[in-house]
């Protein structure tokens, strides 16, 4: 029976294994956070294209992102409502809007004072056709039969001032505030989350959002909604109605509206928040920064350990075993300090990932993705860690023992 070195080396200096350890727990806890909050990125450019109701949408080709949508004639919905195959075509505004704090409110005492303005996300939808397939707020759309009526999503940050709790309830159904300077009163709460450009939004009817959002020229749109009959070819029905709207013009200029299909648009989203912009570089540096510190680290103790077994190591040369089998120690070694400071790690992070979500109040969650993906990063870098330290194995001289 072999005796497991490995093991043993780790155990024989519970101290230092315990701070190898440590610090390998450090660096998976910063990764786990980092991929956390890279992923809540994701999930929150997200979260509106995923909820809306659609096959095929009809966008401005000027797009920039959900907050800044651009427009486009409305009289190209109608030309889309001809096309063979399609089965509705639903029209959906968006734009900001300033959201006013309720009076005689009894929210928490960080939330801001009464009269000041926040921005909202406004939604525009016609209640007898919800542009959501989120089955609340199908439901409740049909609430929305006044221009002063509002839905607000439940989920916004507590800076909008709910009457009671951290979230909107049905406590805060008849408050009356307003946004962007007009009188609106609550009807009713929905679920969906903030975003990166607005920390809530409101859906109200189409003369409502006239009403809050007026730059909007009636005869525009923000996003045009497609829902294609059930057994439809999605691609060669986008390709058909971006041919009829013109998309692309025969001298190449492109014209006034772009068709994508849901996946298109969600790529296009993640693509532009996370590929063009800062965010997504940030996260995937902090990754790389956090793997290189556990690296040093756990390097430091195993080199720290050959150095203070380096007798041992060569005693064991001078009775026949090869490098091969001393690597295999040192390496065994280092895939046990990453086993041991990824249990915690994975413990701490999923702490942390509830605390962040309830306090933040974002989409922060953990998978079996990336519990992979980190224990096999923790993996890599203790093995790199291991195979620096190999070479004082590897130069271990019995010689040098007499």
């Amino acid at each position: 029976m072999r005796t497991p070195l490995a093991w043993h080396n780790l155990i024989y200096n519970k101290v230092r294994t315990a701070i190898a350890a440590a610090g390998v727990t450090f660096a998976v806890v910063l990764v786990f956070m980092q991929l956390g909050f890279r992923g809540s990125i994701e999930t929150t450019v997200t979260r509106f294209f995923e909820a809306m109701d659609f096959d095929l949408m009809i966008r401005s080709p000027k797009y920039l992102h959900l907050s800044n949508p651009r427009t486009f004639p409305r009289t190209r919905l109608y030309q889309a409502e001809q096309m063979p195959g399609v089965a509705s075509v639903v029209p959906l505004e968006i734009g900001l809007a300033r959201w006013r704090f309720p009076k005689n409110r009894s929210a928490p005492t960080e939330s801001p004072p009464e009269g000041r303005t926040r921005g909202i996300l406004a939604i525009g939808i016609r209640p007898e056709q919800p542009a959501f397939t989120t089955p609340e707020i199908r439901q409740k759309a049909a609430l929305l039969t006044d221009e002063e009526f509002v839905l607000i999503d439940r989920k916004a940050r507590k800076e909008f001032g709910p009457q009671n709790g951290w979230q909107f309830s049905d406590a805060d159904l008849g408050v009356v505030t307003e946004v962007s300077g007009k009188e609106v009163q609550i009807v009713g709460h929905f679920p969906l989350g903030t975003g990166l450009t607005a920390d809530g939004c409101i859906l109200v009817n189409s003369m409502g959002f006239r009403r809050l959002v007026p730059p909007m020229p009636p005869d525009e749109v923000s996003f045009g909604l497609v829902r294609l009959e059930e057994g439809a070819d999605l691609p060669a029905a986008a390709e058909d109605l971006r041919r009829r709207l013109g998309c692309v013009l025969p001298d190449r200029r492109r014209g006034d509206v772009e068709v994508l299909t849901r996946a298109q648009a969600i790529h296009y989203e993640l693509n532009r928040w996370i590929g063009e912009t800062s965010i997504g570089m940030i996260f995937q540096l902090g990754v790389v920064v956090s793997l290189m510190v556990g690296t040093v680290i756990v390097y430091q103790v195993l080199s720290s350990d050959v150095a203070s077994h380096i007798r041992q190591y060569a005693t064991l040369k001078a009775m026949g075993y090869t490098n091969r089998f001393l690597s295999r120690v040192v390496l065994g070694q280092a895939l046990g300090l990453a086993l041991l400071g990824f249990v915690p790690g994975l413990v701490l992070s999923l702490g942390l990932y509830a605390l962040t979500s309830y306090l933040a109040n974002i989409p922060i969650e953990m998978n079996a993705r990336r519990i992979l993906l980190v224990l096999l990063l923790t993996m890599g870098m203790c093995t790199l860690s291991g195979l620096g330290a190999l070479r004082k194995v590897c130069q271990a001289d019995p010689a040098a023992l007499f």
